[in-house]
C-alpha cells in the first residue's frame, strides 16, 4: 500500500448498500394500504346496497316485459308501487287518482288520465315505455319515507 492519499493504489469498489425489501412495508406503506382497503370496502358495501335497494325495481321491469293488457301494466305499477311507497298511500289509489300519483313521483313518466280506462285492451302506445320510465325512475318523496319508518 502507498502511503499517498491521492495514489491510485489506494482506491477501493464502491460498496452499494443492500436494496430497500418491499416486505415488510413501513408504517407509510401499512397505512396507505388500510386506506386503499377501506375505500375499496366502502365502494363494494355502497354498490351492495343499492343493488338491494333496487331489487324490487329490476323484478318490475322484468314483470313489465311481461305484461299483455293494460291491466297488466297497472298491477305491474301498483306492485312496485307497494314495494317503495307505504302500503296506506297507494293500496287505494285507482284511475285519475292513480296516474296523478305516478306522475307526481316521476316527473319523468307522461301517463294520460284515460290511460288505463280499457283494462283487457293491449296497452296503448306509449304506455309501456312510461312504465319502464317510472319503474326507473321514481323517486320517494322526503315526506312519504319518514312516514314509512
Amino acid at each position: 500500500m502507498n502511503n499517498d492519499p491521492g495514489s491510485l493504489s489506494n482506491l477501493q469498489d464502491i460498496v452499494l448498500p443492500d436494496p430497500v425489501p418491499l416486505w415488510p412495508p413501513g408504517s407509510g406503506g401499512l397505512l396507505v394500504l388500510a386506506a386503499l382497503v377501506l375505500c375499496v370496502a366502502v365502494i363494494a358495501l355502497h354498490y351492495y346496497l343499492k343493488g338491494r335497494r333496487n331489487r324490487y325495481r329490476r323484478a318490475g321491469l322484468v314483470l313489465l316485459a311481461e305484461a299483455r293488457t293494460c291491466r297488466d301494466v297497472s298491477v305491474v305499477l301498483k306492485r312496485v308501487a307497494l314495494a317503495a311507497f307505504p302500503r296506506e298511500q297507494v293500496a287505494s289509489l285507482y284511475g285519475g287518482a292513480w296516474v296523478d300519483f305516478l306522475n307526481q313521483t316521476c316527473p319523468r313518466s307522461e301517463f294520460q288520465p284515460h290511460c288505463f280506462s280499457d283494462p283487457d285492451q293491449p296497452p296503448p302506445a306509449g304506455i309501456r315505455e312510461s312504465a319502464r320510465r317510472w319503474i326507473s325512475g321514481h323517486r320517494i318523496i322526503a315526506a312519504t319515507a319518514e312516514g314509512r319508518n
